[in-house]
């Protein structure tokens, strides 16, 4: 998936050209994600989504990326509520990341940045990013410190994923949901652990995978799937 979904006009937060900027809080603080049935997922997340939300993978050209399912059409999520409120147990880190996130400068350090087109940015109201002789505000310094471990996360989710390739781990799937009225609804285009192939593995590679710390993330992904009914508003599902 897009590392930008969400995000429309990507600034690096500066203490002089953002000095009166503030945070507010908006009405509908998660309607920007209304319209997203999948929502990048990090591997260190998937045992807390698990109960909430399937985690399954999304083909890319040089290699998959995991993501959470939050709705079963393109256009639409469960989970947004009409009051842009999270309607479930557990909010994807990469939502309540938003409209912060890191960035790089070619020749420098890694840097904080903010979607200066987000609602939740005024000159007047809310809770300063910087103080008035221009010093980080805690408001800052948590936003950074949850990008950065964000993009900590990010990049185990990579290697993560990176090994499940290696392995050819993963298969494609279309889930096919009956709906209360007798529609059919499919959500093409996803992959999940292929369980033959897992349990085909030979020792050594189960030992890389424990090493890595990989094992409870598989575990997690294929309980989680057991949460895809709760995307079909309570229709059983009638094949995946």
């Amino acid at each position: 998936m897009s590392e930008l979904l969400f995000y429309k006009n990507v600034v690096p937060l500066n203490s002089e050209t953002h000095r009166d900027l503030h945070l507010k809080a908006v009405k509908k603080p998660l309607a920007f994600a209304k319209e997203a049935n999948l929502i990048p997922a990090l591997v260190d997340e998937f045992e807390f989504a698990m109960d909430d939300l399937p985690i399954a993978f999304l083909p890319g050209k040089e290699q998959s990326s995991a993501v959470f399912v939050a709705g079963l059409e393109p256009g639409s999520s469960v989970f947004i509520t009409e009051d842009g409120l999270w309607n479930g147990k557990y909010a994807p880190a990469y939502l309540r990341r938003y409209p912060f996130i890191i960035g790089d400068v070619e020749g420098g350090e890694s840097v904080l940045c903010v979607d200066d087109s987000y609602e939740g940015l005024s000159k007047t109201d809310g809770v300063r990013f910087f103080s008035k002789d221009g010093k980080p505000e805690e408001s800052v310094t948590n936003a950074l410190a949850l990008a950065q471990n964000y993009r900590a996360a990010a990049d185990r989710t990579d290697e993560f994923v990176k090994k499940l390739n290696t392995l050819k781990l993963l298969r494609d799937i279309k889930l096919d949901a009956k709906m209360p009225d007798g529609s059919e609804k499919s959500v093409h285009g996803l992959q999940v652990l292929d369980e033959e192939a897992f349990a085909a593995l030979p020792a050594k590679a189960l030992g890389e995978l424990h090493k890595a710390g990989f094992l409870k993330a598989i575990y997690s992904h294929l309980f989680s799937l057991r949460s895809v009914p709760k995307l079909i508003s309570g229709a059983e599902p009638a094949g995946k």
